[in-house]
């Protein structure tokens, strides 16, 4: 989940980079899910009462759906997906870590793993469950442009405190650093760091508070670039 953060490893109008991130990681999460439906249509009872039993309060298929605004064949499938790659029904931050590590075998993904465990980890238990998993699809890809905003703000906000400082901003962005590792070019320094929080300071905070809100971010990523997101 790294299209969209990559945007803040960028000096070159980091803004518009964001939005267009932002846009790129929804759309291709999508794909992956419709590809999967058209390979593999199917209707299954048994299926949908081992669905009911995967939340955290019994629901029916038809209360799935109408929550995550997914299909009924789409949800079928999806679990299906999970279950292939996590027999046990759950995913703990050290197989996340492990996962990412797949794909960035240079980087070290410790600290980004961390923060993103975190957010979809809902109810804090400590695992990631099916729930967990596709209430975050469902934002990612059914949601509207504000939710969508609203979850990458949370991701942000590592400390839970509704506002992003200058220190949220530096410690998701040297977790992406970490994460690529040398594939980065050229290899970033503090100072490198410091300058993208001072561009993005600059254009969001206009109140000069040293922090950003919910509101202030999801407002000036709208009025920057709305078009981007006419695809969702």
């Amino acid at each position: 989940m790294s299209w969209y953060h990559a945007a803040l490893l960028s000096g070159d109008r980091p803004s518009y980079r964001f939005i267009d991130s932002c846009k790129r990681f929804s759309r291709r999460l999508s794909t992956g899910i419709y590809r999967v439906v058209r390979r593999r249509p199917t209707s299954d009872a048994q299926l949908d009462v081992l669905l009911s039993r995967c939340f955290q309060h019994s629901r029916s298929i038809d209360e799935i759906v109408k929550c995550t605004r997914f299909t009924k064949a789409e949800i079928r499938l999806l679990y299906r997906s999970f279950k292939q790659q996590c027999p046990g029904g759950s995913v703990n931050e050290e197989r996340l870590r492990s996962i990412y590590i797949q794909f960035f075998p240079q980087g070290n993904a410790a600290r980004y793993a961390r923060y993103l465990f975190a957010i979809i980890d809902r109810n804090r238990k400590g695992t990631c469950t099916f729930d967990d998993y596709i209430f975050t699809l469902s934002i990612l890809c059914r949601g509207t442009i504000d939710e969508k905003l609203r979850w990458i703000f949370r991701f942000y906000d590592i400390h839970g405190e509704g506002i992003l400082t200058r220190d949220d901003l530096g410690e998701i962005i040297r977790s992406l650093y970490d994460l690529l590792g040398p594939s980065v070019q050229p290899v970033a320094d503090e100072r490198h760091i410091q300058r993208h929080i001072n561009e993005i300071f600059h254009s969001i905070d206009n109140m000069r508070n040293e922090q950003i809100t919910v509101e202030d971010f999801i407002n000036y990523c709208k009025r920057v670039r709305i078009k981007a997101f006419l695809i969702f």
